[in-house]
């Protein structure tokens, strides 16, 4: 029985972490989209790490980043998974490659 609860807790945490990776890649998505019409009268000079830096950690981007999560579904306080350096290094760890990828 003590087997079978840890394999589906497993389970579970797998898939919020693959969640959560869907939701941050949905987010750097629409950040993309944001740069490529704010960048588009200087003909993208600027690359995209660049304006990350210089334009959305100012309006606070990273923040919202490492706060990610399902607060109605959970308590995110107590998620090591709501903050983005956990979910990289958890990626890091895993021998699968981040959700979405097929490399």
């Amino acid at each position: 029985f003590q087997a079978k609860a840890a394999k589906e807790e497993q389970e579970a945490r797998k898939l919020q972490l693959r969640s959560l990776q869907y939701l941050e890649r949905y987010v750097y998505l629409i950040l993309f989209n944001a740069y490529l019409h704010l960048e588009k009268t200087n003909s993208w000079q600027r690359p995209f790490s660049t304006w990350m830096r210089e334009v959305a950690s100012k309006a606070g981007i990273y923040e919202i980043l490492n706060q990610l999560g399902f607060p109605e579904l959970e308590d995110t306080e107590g998620q090591p998974f709501s903050k983005l350096r956990y979910r990289w290094q958890e990626w890091s760890r895993s021998t699968e490659p981040p959700a979405g990828d097929s490399s």
